[in-house]
């Protein structure tokens, strides 16, 4: 029973949302929780920036927890660190935010690797990419929640009691691991190799494969480009489009929805025709049509106009997670599916550090949500090239193969 896909997909699924939740309620609740702190709602880029900064340096070296424990433990680990962050954010002042944040990378940045291994496991290879997709729903299904429920109760009872529906929903998910904990784990090897050991051996893996190279190089652009739009689309919309908290979360919520919709359609599509890279590439080409697109948003937009922008972007901009993850574990070694997405996610991680600071920092120059999300193309289009790079690799290599 605790070995079934529907009982790993689902419980992986839920574990990564708690700790999702975790990140993304502070760009949410960033203007009213801003005013209360007296700094510029644009800061939170910063704050995006410092949390997925600490992921991309731990992802490398927390990799022998899956190895060494077990990777349903390393998950209840990870939900454990994130309910610790949060609780020091309720706390007043930066320095507690600050040391929040960090402990929050450290935890996501074992989570994805751990779950890749148990649902690598457990999934049968001609669903892997549908099973990735779904696993995946976790990033946009975590901030689409978030982004319905945390703007209500902040302006009902206050920010604070927002964090603390997500610190019980985290602790719940550490309970609900703890049954399937002996199947899931008993791969575990407690004499594994150190720390130093696995994170170098991540990094060399993917340096020598290709087409992981280079698709990890992709996926740093790709995902700085997610998580601008998660993170700054509220405070657009509130500052330069007239929306209220209320309507603005609603709106982010129809692009992470539109998130969760394209990671099963698109992981669906991928097995059925087995295009994975191909359709990659055209998520990534809509992406970029949209960044252009937020640059002409003003308050004479429609409702349903807007919506509908939110939902293209969504759907590409959120929903080529899963398949990134699945074609990363396809092309790992035997056994090296946490390493590999390890190394892999240290890109990854690198495209979300980059991407929200140096919006912050072209907004602090223009004065312009929406203009910065126009210059964001640029970050689009090299995620565009860098995956064009390695689909004709990929050709290159099948044709000699079939050679």
């Amino acid at each position: 029973m605790y070995s079934s896909v529907a009982v790993v997909v689902a419980l992986t699924t839920l574990a990564q949302i708690g700790t999702v939740m975790g990140i993304a309620i502070f760009p949410v609740i960033a203007p009213r929780l801003a005013a209360e702190m007296g700094v510029e709602p644009s800061l939170v880029g910063f704050q995006m920036s410092l949390i997925y900064g600490a992921a991309m340096l731990s992802s490398p070296f927390l990799t022998w927890i899956v190895t060494r424990h077990g990777a349903c433990r390393a998950i209840q680990a990870g939900l454990l660190v994130s309910v610790v962050a949060l609780v020091l954010a309720l706390l007043p002042g930066l320095p507690s935010l600050i040391v929040a944040s960090i402990l929050l990378g450290a935890a996501m940045s074992v989570m994805t690797p751990a779950a890749a291994h148990i649902l690598f496991r457990f999934s049968p290879p001609k669903h892997r990419n549908l099973l990735f997709s779904i696993k995946q729903t976790c990033v946009p299904a975590g901030w689409m929640i978030v982004a319905l429920v945390a703007p209500p109760i902040t302006l009902m009872y206050g920010w604070k009691w927002a964090i603390v529906l997500v610190i019980m929903m985290a602790l719940g998910m550490i309970a609900a691991l703890q049954p399937v904990r002996e199947v899931w784990d008993d791969d575990r090897k407690p004499q594994s190799g150190g720390v130093r050991q696995q994170a170098r051996e991540g990094m060399v893996l993917l340096w020598r494969v290709a087409e992981l190279r280079w698709l990890s190089v992709a996926s740093m652009f790709m995902s700085g480009v997610q998580l601008c739009l998660s993170s700054f689309a509220v405070t657009m919309l509130v500052q330069e489009a007239n929306y209220g908290l209320v309507a603005a979360g609603v709106m982010l919520s129809v692009a992470q929805g539109a998130g969760v919709t394209g990671r099963i359609v698109w992981g669906w599509i991928a097995d059925r025709f087995g295009n994975c890279l191909e359709l990659l590439l055209k998520l990534s080409g809509v992406m970029v049509v949209c960044c252009v697109l937020m640059a002409f948003v003003t308050p004479q937009w429609s409702h349903a106009l807007m919506a509908v922008l939110f939902l293209l972007f969504g759907a590409s901009a959120i929903g080529w997670n899963g398949l990134f993850l699945a074609e990363v574990a396809r092309l790992s070694p035997p056994g090296k599916v946490s390493v590999a997405t390890s190394g892999a996610m240290v890109w990854n991680f690198a495209g979300i550090l980059i991407g929200p600071a140096l919006f912050a920092l072209i907004y602090r120059v223009n004065g312009s949500y929406a203009q910065t999300f126009g210059l964001l193309s640029a970050f689009a289009v090299a995620g565009f090239l860098f995956l064009l790079l390695t689909t004709r690799i990929a050709r290159r290599s099948a044709e000699l193969a079939h050679d």
